[in-house]
């Protein structure tokens, strides 16, 4: 797989030379700076680059005559020449009737490059010491001069901090690094290594603080961001979450970083001790709130700090009964859950958008996702939230480069399109990959740098001088939440979901099943209560309490297991203790040539204790008797449907059993199961949209086409629970 850098190459070509205003400078010896206090400085001769830097190979040769053509200038004639007739315009989406995705032009974008982190480190007797100005959002006074709006830019202090630390490198004894000094040198920036310190230079930025900031919809509480940060500032860790479905689990995002690893770029780049700072990616394809709602203790660790919730587009736009229905009830639920944590974290909603809808003539409608109704609940309960609509949409009806949405750069297949100079058209200016999700390149990158800028706006304020928590502040953090919104809908104080390693703590007696580890390597462990000899039997507690009123209804329940061509046996399934259900029987053995973890679904009364026993039988499909039990969910509600993702619920087993608290990560999934599904998502969803827009184009069975898709979306790789 490709390794990403964390940020995209600039727009200039910066590593054939240096562009204004980069590089660090230093006035001539016996020539100090005037006319400008030290940003006079950055007008002055620039510091020598240490041998062998990309500065050093950057630089352009010395003036003089030219007496042999340079065979790169010669080569790069050659291939304008030959690139100059114009490619073949670009297969566009037919315009929406009567809506804006039909007038949309293309406008020039402005690339503005900022700088977000000016650190040096130096190196004495030993001890590493390091210092750091010119964050975003930091307002500094360095040499009299002031950053008055708040951005990273050149201007004002970010200048004179420029300038200070090319004083202070200046005045270093003349010496080059005879070591690495810093190896996370990111691509689009420019920097130089020179007596152990260390300076970034420039980090590009796709988006101006102004659009970043203008996604702050709803500013809210801030106090726990606030106790987060002061924490950090004070020496703690940051751990930052994400949770949500296919979009912030990266799908679109097939050759550039999903939405947490840019989020986690620029946090890496602005926050001193990086080491301290993690973003965790809980994000399942396919899933919804509800999922997430019973499953947070598998993907959400008990230290987070920060937990950013996207769900805006998964949650249906518009269930019906208004507001108190299954769909929002759960997203409740989930926010309640968190806010629960340990470490009293702060809640973030961060809202997606979707502009190409079903049907066609709905493309480009500012209103159209669930965004409206779950920031009622983020109202509700004071928390921050960002919208991508609400700093991009103008961007996209413009047609900004970055932000263009003429169409999705994948074609009908899903697939980057790259004959006929294709994909040099949408690469870089086109925001979504297909129709609902965002490209690395550029919707998933606005959506990280959005989400960093929060924080660091925030790490602003506790920074300042003399900050500490106010009285009110540590109220409002350790105060009980409010009643629900909706009614009677209290969240469940007990795990609902076990899988992967959380599903050992369940077990209360066995004879003759054990916890297996069958992957073939260690990046791919499968884990599992086995057992192959008839009669031999488990026992496992659960609490299948419903949160609700009205206890005397069933709830479901959902136990993995695993179907495999060769070796599978059949197991009988009933409950004990203080709930019922019906006996059951699971069969492990099919005919198709894989092995896959499939989940059956069943209804058990309300206990708190109630154990459920496997017992192996001597009745087998396949000649032998091994049966795997792989986990088990409960549902929160009587009327909750099923989870029924398979593929999903093998990738939490597998991912969370990586992890050390078994605690899931996205990172740990199997990659090429995750590509290919992702793929065949992305394929299923564009061939069906054209389907429909052509067949609405032709007049005939434009409803019915319509219905498919959105079919498409909520089920081809999407899993049963989710629409993204």
């Amino acid at each position: 797989m490709t390794k990403y850098k964390p940020f995209g190459r600039s727009q200039t070509p910066w590593t054939h030379a240096s562009p204004p205003n980069t590089q660090r400078t230093r006035p001539p010896a016996n020539h100090p700076p005037t006319g400008g206090g030290a940003a006079a400085a950055l007008l002055q001769t620039t510091t020598p680059a240490m041998p062998g830097s990309r500065l050093a190979r950057a630089a352009p040769a010395p003036p003089g005559p030219r007496l042999l053509p340079n065979p790169r200038a010669c080569l790069l004639l050659a291939l304008g020449a030959l690139l100059l007739p114009q490619p073949p315009p670009l297969e566009l989406l037919p315009r929406a009737a009567g809506g804006r995705g039909g007038a949309v032009t293309l406008a020039a974008a402005r690339d503005t490059a900022f700088l977000t982190r000016a650190r040096t480190r130096t190196r004495a007797n030993g001890i590493a010491v390091g210092g750091t100005a010119g964050r975003v959002g930091l307002t500094l006074n360095v040499a009299g001069m002031v950053d008055d709006d708040g951005d990273a830019d050149l201007n004002g202090g970010e200048a004179a901090a420029a300038a200070a630390a090319a004083a202070a490198a200046a005045a270093a004894p003349s010496r080059v690094c005879n070591e690495t000094c810093y190896t996370g040198l990111v691509e689009g920036s420019s920097g130089s290594c020179r007596a152990h310190e260390y300076d970034p230079g420039m980090v590009q930025m796709m988006t101006d603080v102004r659009t970043r900031r203008a996604a702050q919809s709803f500013v809210g509480d801030r106090s726990r961001l606030r106790a987060a940060l002061e924490r950090f500032r004070d020496g703690g860790n940051l751990t930052v979450v994400a949770i949500g479905g296919s979009i912030t689990a990266g799908q679109g995002a097939v050759d550039a970083p999903a939405y947490p690893k840019w989020l986690q770029s620029v946090l890496d780049a602005n926050l001193p001790a990086k080491e301290r700072v993690s973003v965790r990616n809980g994000a399942v394809p396919g899933t919804s709130s509800q999922y997430m709602s019973s499953c947070h203790n598998v993907h959400v660790p008990q230290e987070a700090d920060i937990i950013f919730v996207e769900y805006a587009v998964n949650d249906d736009e518009m269930p019906m009964p208004h507001m108190n229905n299954q769909v929002r009830r759960p997203y409740e639920r989930l926010l309640r859950k968190l806010l629960g944590y340990p470490r009293r974290p702060a809640v973030v909603l961060l809202h997606a958008f979707r502009w190409f809808q079903i049907p066609v003539e709905h493309s480009g409608q500012f209103w159209n996702s669930g965004e409206r109704q779950q920031s009622e609940f983020g109202l509700y309960y004071g928390l921050p939230q960002l919208s991508i609509k609400a700093c991009c949409y103008q961007y996209m009806a413009e047609g900004r480069k970055g932000f263009q949405v003429k169409r999705p750069r994948a074609d009908n297949n899903g697939r980057i399109q790259h004959d006929n100079f294709v994909d040099a058209q949408l690469k870089n200016f086109a925001f979504f990959y297909d129709i609902v999700h965002p490209d690395g390149h550029t919707g998933h990158r606005v959506m990280g740098e959005v989400a960093a800028q929060l924080v660091l706006d925030v790490w602003a304020d506790v920074t300042a001088s003399g900050f500490h928590l106010t009285p009110p502040d540590v109220a409002a953090i350790k105060a009980p939440l409010p009643a629900p919104m909706l009614p009677d809908n209290l969240e469940s104080t007990s795990d609902k979901c076990f899988i992967g390693p959380a599903f050992q703590k369940t077990m209360v007696e066995t004879d003759g099943f054990e916890w297996v580890n069958e992957g073939r390597s260690e990046r791919l462990p499968k884990w599992g209560y086995v057992a192959d000899v008839p009669d031999k039997w488990m026992k496992f507690k659960i609490n299948t309490r419903s949160s609700r009123a009205g206890k005397d209804a069933t709830v479901t329940a959902e136990l993995g297991y695993l179907r495999s061509y060769e070796n599978m046996g059949r197991a009988g399934v009933q409950c004990e203790g203080g709930c019922s259900c019906t006996t059951w029987f699971l069969d492990g053995h099919h005919e198709p040539h894989h092995s896959q973890t499939f989940l059956h679904a069943f209804k058990v009364t309300q206990a708190e204790d109630c154990v459920i026993t496997v017992r192996v039988l001597h009745e087998t499909s396949s000649g032998r008797h091994k049966v795997k039990i792989t986990g088990v969910m409960v549902s929160e509600e009587p009327e909750q449907h099923a989870f029924a993702n398979w593929a999903a619920f093998d990738w939490v087993a597998i991912a969370s059993s990586k992890d050390p608290n078994g605690v899931f990560e996205m990172g740990n999934t199997a990659r090429r199961s995750l590509a290919e599904m992702t793929a065949a998502s992305s394929a299923e969803i564009q061939r069906r949209y054209h389907e429909a827009l052509a067949r609405g184009a032709a007049g005939a069975g434009g409803g019915e086409a319509a219905g498919e898709v959105v079919a498409a979306v909520a089920g081809g790789g999407e899993g049963g629970s989710g629409g993204s």
